[in-house]
């Protein structure tokens, strides 16, 4: 469950902390004080786009931090979707994620301290927090959305994952295929251009370093006659002369030596002057190969230039280096090969085409018989939610139909569409053309109730879902809501007072001024404060002593209908603050908690006393 959450600089709420318990718990308070933010804060954490707008202003980012307990059935789905993104995860230390929302449009995104993308995070928090809005009616009008309620009934999201992976598999064969299939039809004018490419470069033959190499040579023979005379000057210099270098330095040598051993510099001089004549005699070994080499047979130059003009050509012509003519011919083979394999290929290909297809649509005929099995259980269970919220003559009908069962898609081959009437008599039609808006709340709330039972996520959120009922209805959604809390955490904002007293804890959302900005403020209420919330909802700002005792009655009626004492326990305390400061409201003996740590840090008040514990796992509908 949400044991703890944290807001900062988000539109009105400047610094906002709630620390709750299990069981049910509800937001209320005037239209705009910012329930609903608190509702967008955690759909943040689900992968929200966020927007720029969001920021308060006056801030540079807007912040959430949460940290989930999560009930032990929950563990293993959890632990999969961390592990496949290497998140560690200590089970004693529950799951803590964190979104931030810059002004300038970027964001970031953390789980478990550990910096990761907001699609990452939203998968994890997809797991943790399951959230049901006003606005999500319009996905019961929607037969596409169907399809995701029934698998999510069933339990099917293995198979759906495995029927994404056939259709992905095939449809990546088949693109293999098709481009195959286009490259071949142009095989024989790319093969004749190949050969010809081949052909040129193989009769040039450019080897590794030969560009370079050719560069030097070629700038020596352009100037052979100056590097010839400096050659012959060189050896004339050193050794051939009467006056040569070596010859000097040879009488030098002599003289020397016929000091003897008489001094040690004397030594060191005759080991210089030997050392000196080898080199010169070396250096004119040198200048002489050198003349040598430059006494070239007629048309060297030529050659020369003729074999550049060649490599330049090639290089210019497939915009390579000239070294890498080599690894450039060396593809043109293999691609030539590849093109005289390409009928082995492309029956292959074909062949391989027909056996994915036929696992795609054999693993899509699986999760259509999955379905068509569990459609019928999903409808008892919605009607058996729809008779606890005044809806006792309501019938649901789940159709599956596969119109084009060799076609399959990554969900299968499935069209999903829910039939409804909600009084006895009256003929099945389309959800969407036969239910108002008052029915489609209730049929929303009744679907995520059943799929509560399925234990999907250890916190549902209900905003506003309470749209056009009233009186023995609102009663209703308020029974049906908290005997959802039996085996979950129930969060739920609304403006009727008939559901704010079926709470386990009450929180009330207020605008106020301070230091000339609006910020909004969230109470933890005590019993009085809850009556006089309550008295409030139902006769506006002026409270009299009968909306007062009207409250008590309410309150006594839901506390009647309280499944029992154990029931009650699961929902000790929560608590509330605002900038980091206790409110004015009931604390929790959880709520011990300030601040939080650094970015991509757990917050320090990462988990309550009131967190503790996981909601016990719901069971299946036995009208299944």
């Amino acid at each position: 469950m949400l044991g703890y959450l944290r807001i900062r600089g988000l539109a009105l709420l400047d610094d906002v902390t709630l620390e709750l318990g299990g069981g049910m718990s509800v937001l209320t308070g005037e239209t705009g004080a910012g329930k609903s933010i608190i509702v967008e804060a955690l759909s943040l954490l689900r992968g929200a786009r966020g927007r720029a707008e969001l920021v308060r202003e006056g801030e540079d980012a807007a912040t959430v931090d949460a940290c989930f307990e999560p009930s032990a059935g929950l563990w293993p789905r959890l632990r999969a979707a961390l592990d496949e993104h290497g998140i560690p995860v200590d089970e004693d230390e529950g799951v803590v994620l964190r979104r931030i929302v810059s002004r300038g449009g970027r964001g970031r995104s953390f789980v478990q301290a550990t910096p990761t993308t907001q699609a990452v995070l939203g998968r994890v928090g997809e797991h943790l927090v399951d959230i049901c809005s006003q606005h999500e009616h319009h996905f019961l009008t929607h037969p596409a959305r169907h399809l995701d309620v029934l698998d999510a009934w069933a339990q099917l999201g293995a198979e759906r994952a495995a029927q994404a992976a056939a259709h992905r598999a095939w449809r990546d064969v088949v693109e293999r295929h098709q481009a195959l299939q286009l490259a071949a039809r142009d095989a024989g004018a790319r093969m004749d251009y190949l050969r010809f490419q081949i052909d040129e470069l193989e009769q040039v033959s450019p080897e590794p370093g030969e560009y370079e190499a050719l560069r030097g040579r070629l700038s020596l023979l352009r100037d052979a006659q100056r590097w010839a005379e400096f050659a012959r000057d060189a050896h004339d210099l050193l050794y051939e002369s009467d006056d040569a270098i070596t010859s000097r330095l040879g009488g030098l040598l002599d003289r020397a030596r016929r000091g003897g051993e008489a001094s040690e510099l004397l030594a060191q001089m005759k080991e210089q002057l030997t050392a000196a004549q080898v080199a010169c005699e070396e250096a004119a070994r040198s200048a002489a190969r050198f003349a040598g080499e430059l006494e070239l047979e007629p048309g060297a130059l030529q050659l020369a230039e003729e074999r550049m003009h060649e490599l330049e050509g090639l290089r210019r012509k497939h915009g390579v280096s000239v070294d890498a003519l080599v690894d450039k011919l060396e593809e043109m083979r293999q691609e030539l090969a590849s093109l005289d394999r390409a009928e082995d290929d492309l029956a292959a290909l074909e062949h391989d085409v027909q056996r994915s297809h036929a696992a795609c649509v054999a693993q899509a005929r699986t999760l259509h018989e999955a379905r068509v099995a569990a459609a019928q259980g999903l409808a008892r269970a919605v009607e058996q939610e729809l008779r606890g919220l005044h809806m006792p003559g309501a019938q649901l009908a789940v159709r599956v139909e596969a119109p084009r069962p060799d076609e399959p898609g990554p969900t299968g081959v499935d069209q999903v569409q829910f039939l409804f009437c909600a009084n006895p008599g009256e003929p099945l039609a389309p959800l969407s053309r036969v239910a108002s808006g008052g029915e489609l709340s209730r049929v929303l709330l009744a679907i995520k109730n059943a799929l509560a039972h399925e234990d999907r996520v250890a916190t549902y959120v209900f905003d506003e879902v309470d749209a056009g009922v009233g009186g023995a209805v609102a009663v209703a959604i308020g029974r049906r809501l908290r005997s959802a809390a039996a085996g979950h955490q129930v969060l739920c904002v609304t403006h009727l007072p008939q559901i704010a007293a079926f709470a386990d804890a009450h929180y009330r959302v207020d605008k106020r001024q301070h230091k000339g900005r609006t910020i909004t403020r969230v109470t933890r209420l005590d019993d009085e404060q809850r009556v006089e919330e309550l008295a409030r909802m139902l006769g506006g700002e002026d409270v009299g002593p009968s909306a007062r005792e009207h409250a008590r009655q309410l309150l006594a009626d839901a506390r009647r209908d309280a499944p029992g004492p154990d029931r009650r326990g699961k929902a000790r305390g929560g608590a509330a603050r605002s900038e980091g400061a206790r409110s004015e409201g009931a604390r929790s003996e959880g709520a011990r908690r300030e601040g939080s740590r650094s970015e991509g840090s757990r917050s320090e008040g990462a988990r309550s006393g009131a967190a503790r514990g996981g909601a016990a796992r719901g069971k299946r509908s036995t009208a299944r």
